[in-house]
């Protein structure tokens, strides 16, 4: 649905990264696919990641009174979830207890995460190289969604979109244009989301893109919410996407998720149409958002260019992040 998804629909095993998107946040990059999906399903180059299933996963069934609960793995946090209605809830509970101010539309988010590293977008099957040091990135949104700034592999900030008074300040060059577009929602307009769950998931399912082509599925639902989750959103619609998010269907809890910097936490997890697993990781206890996980859950067979067939591995990370810092800032470089 956003940028991110238009580079993943994009991609083809053959595909080569463009430079300028290589030096940006590369952990939202691990994600993408090689293989497009169906026509009738893909909003043309405009779905992301999301950067986000689980095969197997949770399953509740209900027959004369008895419930029975299946879950993935056992919790190792000492939380004991029956499912991810009970996470939402919880969750939703303790965002709606957080202290929040709202920040300023031109100021700017500063994010900091680590991520697996040793991806190449051209061999994307064979995932993140696990064994290989973990690489940290920094990135900047403005508050008004027009702006994004990142240090580049040189050691450069880079602007991104509207520059603002950054290229008189030598930000590295010109401010480049955002490839595709941002999100539809970011903290610009989230005041214009409702704050009821059930209305929440009807906007989301109902959203689209001027560009787009097919219909809003629940990968690309699953997907927005991530991104909400992400951003320093207001309380009351980190509640509602957490109320709402085990209402959207193929969501699961999955427990003892660890991220990419080792935490382990309680996640929702949904599979795409890829047979891609995406999993939104939280704090068992605080229910802070901690990162994502990108997995293939199914194998499935890809054709590459020259007819040479792969079959995806279950299991196979393709994208790893933990998120370890984040502020609101005034100016792109900002740290604190």
């Amino acid at each position: 649905m956003d940028d991110l998804k238009m580079i993943r629909e994009l991609r083809s095993p053959a595909a080569t990264m463009p430079a300028a998107v290589e030096d940006s946040v590369r952990d939202r990059l691990r994600a993408m696919a090689a293989e497009p999906a169906p026509p009738e399903r893909r909003p043309a180059a405009r779905r992301t990641v999301l950067r986000v299933g689980l095969v197997g996963g949770l399953a509740v069934a209900t027959a004369a009174g008895v419930t029975v609960v299946q879950t993935v793995g056992g919790s190792k946090s000492g939380v004991q979830l029956a499912g991810a209605a009970e996470l939402g809830d919880r969750a939703a509970r303790a965002a709606e207890a957080a202290p929040y101010q709202a920040p300023g539309p031109k100021q700017w988010v500063y994010s900091r995460f680590l991520s697996a590293g040793g991806y190449d977008m051209n061999t994307w099957w064979k995932g993140v190289d696990l064994g290989k040091k973990q690489e940290t990135s920094e990135m900047w949104n403005r508050v008004d969604g027009k702006s994004s700034a990142y240090i580049s592999m040189k050691g450069e900030l880079r602007v991104i979109g509207e520059s603002g008074d950054l290229a008189k300040k030598g930000s590295g060059g010109p401010a480049a244009t955002m490839v595709g577009g941002g999100p539809l929602y970011n903290l610009g307009n989230y005041h214009t989301l409702p704050t009821d769950p059930d209305a929440l998931l009807r906007r989301l399912q109902n959203s689209r893109y001027p560009n787009q082509v097919g219909e809003t599925g629940p990968e690309d639902v699953f997907e927005m919410m991530s991104h909400i989750l992400d951003d320093p959103s207001p309380p009351k619609l980190r509640a509602a996407v957490f109320r709402a998010l085990p209402k959207l269907r193929g969501v699961r809890l999955r427990h003892d998720v660890a991220d990419a910097a080792g935490r382990r936490g309680e996640a929702f997890a949904f599979v795409d149409g890829l047979g891609e697993r995406v999993s939104i990781i939280l704090e068992p206890r605080t229910y802070r958002y901690l990162g994502t996980r990108q997995e293939v859950a199914r194998p499935r067979e890809v054709t590459l260019d020259g007819g040479k067939k792969i079959t995806t591995r279950p299991g196979t990370v393709l994208g790893w992040s933990a998120r370890l810092d984040q502020k609101i800032v005034d100016h792109a470089g900002q740290r604190s």
